[in-house]
């Protein structure tokens, strides 16, 4: 299996679980404490059945959408991570499939196998060819639509938090590369109804790590009056940009 741009299976692995417990997670999921962006993927999901999450990492996404009664299929490159996942399923007492796949390879699965297809951080760090074959294979099984969620290039907080981390050698996330439009490789795959936008602001300050960037943080969740919530970010400053594509004419996650 080639190695994704940066880091190896083993060191995804080292990023997102080698600290993580199931039983911890588990607790703080069934509490409802989640990201705001996993809010999005239930709305996006809502009235589907059977969904795959492209690129599983720690599993989070895919255990809350499962705890709200998708069937899920777990798709991940890392071993250690696929096993991670089972065990945060098993602690849930929740069913799953999962798939150890090299996603820039076809996907095994048939064609309209999948009410929603959905990613979530990993796109960021695949080739534009890359990521147009990717697309065309998650809408080849997929029915209803297809889900991305990449880092949002005009976040300036994040690009700023980002920029500061890797010259001070403390960015432990690769080489990703933030996106301001995934747009022209959903229509190269065929999804003339796509929908684009941001969430996930009040995150993005998280990365004001900087001298006197956490009492900026503060001031400006104060003044904006900032909380973790799905909805789409004011001024496109929210940490991750969201591309819907629908395959169907009618339904679909809207801004």
């Amino acid at each position: 299996m080639p190695e994704i741009e940066y880091l190896t299976p083993q060191e995804w692995a080292d990023v997102l679980v080698k600290n993580a417990k199931p039983d911890v997670m588990a607790e703080a999921l069934r509490a409802g404490k989640y990201w705001s962006w996993t809010e999005t993927l239930l709305q996006c999901s809502q009235e589907s059945d059977e969904v795959l999450d492209m690129g599983s990492g720690a599993g989070e996404n895919a255990a809350v959408l499962a705890l709200h009664g998708r069937k899920m299929t777990l798709l991940d490159w890392s071993e250690r991570n696929l096993d991670f996942d089972k065990q945060l399923f098993n602690v849930l007492e929740l069913k799953g499939r999962f798939v150890q796949h090299d996603m820039t390879q076809p996907l095994p699965f048939e064609d309209n196998s999948f009410d929603v297809v959905f990613s979530c951080g990993v796109f960021e760090y695949f080739s534009d060819e890359q990521i147009r074959g990717i697309v065309k294979e998650a809408f080849r099984i997929a029915r209803q639509r297809v889900v991305i969620l990449v880092p949002n290039a005009r976040s300036i907080a994040y690009r700023l938090g980002k920029r500061y981390l890797e010259r001070k050698g403390r960015w432990h996330w690769g080489r990703e590369r933030p996106f301001r439009t995934l747009r022209p490789h959903f229509r190269a795959a065929g999804s003339s109804q796509v929908t684009e936008f941001c969430v996930g602001t009040k995150h993005a300050l998280d990365f004001l790590v900087m001298r006197g960037g956490p009492t900026l943080k503060r001031l400006l969740i104060r003044f904006l009056r900032l909380t973790d919530h799905a909805q789409p970010a004011a001024f496109g400053q929210g940490y991750l940009l969201v591309t819907v594509g629908e395959k169907i004419a009618e339904g679909g996650c809207r801004a």
